[in-house]
């Protein structure tokens, strides 16, 4: 395992898993590091980081099922997922569900 993918930093960790996968095709260390940074939302929160860890699952594909599992009820929410105001707010949640709807899709799992 490389040692990015444990960093508590979020950035970190979610840049340090897409290069390991994207180097070695490695999923047991990657979806986990991946999947730590997207749980915001079923917690409530939505912090930026969350939209290249999605993206990057969704590209991993069926190994980040259990990732796409968290996100299932991300389509059917009626607020915004963002992190800005304005009229970042709006893209901020319009990338955002277009990626997890990328992953849904590539894992799968059904919204």
């Amino acid at each position: 395992m490389w040692r990015g993918t444990t960093h508590r930093e979020p950035w970190i960790r979610v840049e340090a898993a897409h290069a390991l996968w994207a180097a070695t095709g490695d999923t047991e260390h990657t979806v986990p590091a991946l999947t730590s940074a997207v749980r915001g939302p079923a917690e409530g929160t939505y912090l930026p980081v969350m939209l290249p860890a999605v993206r990057h699952l969704a590209r991993i594909g069926p190994a980040a099922r259990a990732a796409a599992g968290l996100l299932r009820a991300v389509p059917a929410h009626d607020g915004r997922y963002r992190s800005a105001g304005e009229w970042r707010g709006f893209t901020q949640d319009e990338e955002f569900r277009e990626a997890v709807d990328a992953l849904l899709t590539a894992c799968g799992v059904p919204a």
